[in-house]
């Protein structure tokens, strides 16, 4: 009875299959534990050496659980690109109260941008048409929002998902009173390829929005159940 109920203790959850290599290059087997596992076999031991292995299980675990929340924490509070969009906005709107000179939102955006890996083209850049912004791919990629529209904000949300693509990237201003991200060709491949590797979705979320998106602007302009009848 005592066996059978062993039995069904879920070994892989306190203990698992390894094997180590010794300064001779011999290869043995060995277990790993879970953390169940060291609470299990700290259960068993007594003495100084129970005291010694609670100790050591307890420290690492609780290391490991503090780096992960830290982790966590700066994954959080990583600032987006969105909002430094928007900051640069609000300055560029003072800069241009002030009358500043091009120079000046120049080095203002560089300082903004560049620490982020993203180049800044003045205004007027004669390569200005290799560049593409959202809308622009949305519209070569056929990506249209629900009123037919090339839907430049879901696309956008897509590149937000795509880590190199920033390395393609620049900042172009517009006025004294804007910024205008633009992509090369390679992030307008990059779209396509995540496209096709997530089977075409018909839904993008991105910082708590769901964009809905069509390949075909003639269904946009209908409800789903109106373009399956």
């Amino acid at each position: 009875m005592k066996n059978s109920n062993l039995s069904k203790i879920g070994q892989i959850d306190f203990f698992l299959e390894s094997s180590y290599i010794d300064g001779n290059g011999r290869t043995y087997p060995c277990y790993l534990l879970s953390k169940m596992g060291c609470e299990l076999v700290a259960n068993k031991l007594t003495g100084e050496r129970g005291i010694l292995f609670t100790v050591a299980y307890v420290t690492r675990f609780n290391e490991l659980e503090t780096a992960e929340r830290e982790a966590e924490i700066k994954a959080q509070a990583k600032p987006k690109l969105s909002e430094f969009n928007s900051a640069a906005r609000i300055v560029l709107n003072g800069l241009s109260q002030c009358c500043a000179t091009s120079d000046t939102v120049m080095k203002f955006l560089r300082g903004v941008y560049e620490p982020l890996g993203i180049e800044v083209m003045p205004h007027g850049y004669n390569g200005y048409f290799m560049y593409f912004t959202a809308t622009e791919i949305a519209e070569l990629l056929e990506i249209y929002s629900e009123t037919g529209r090339p839907h430049g904000h879901a696309v956008s949300a897509i590149i937000s998902k795509i880590p190199e693509a920033k390395s393609y990237s620049v900042v172009m201003p517009y006025g004294l009173a804007g910024v205008s991200m633009r992509y090369d060709f390679r992030v307008v491949e990059m779209v396509r390829l995540w496209l096709e590797e997530n089977d075409s979705p018909r839904e993008i979320p991105h910082n708590g929005f769901e964009y809905h998106i069509y390949y075909d602007c003639r269904l946009s302009l209908f409800d789903d159940s109106e373009s399956e009848n």
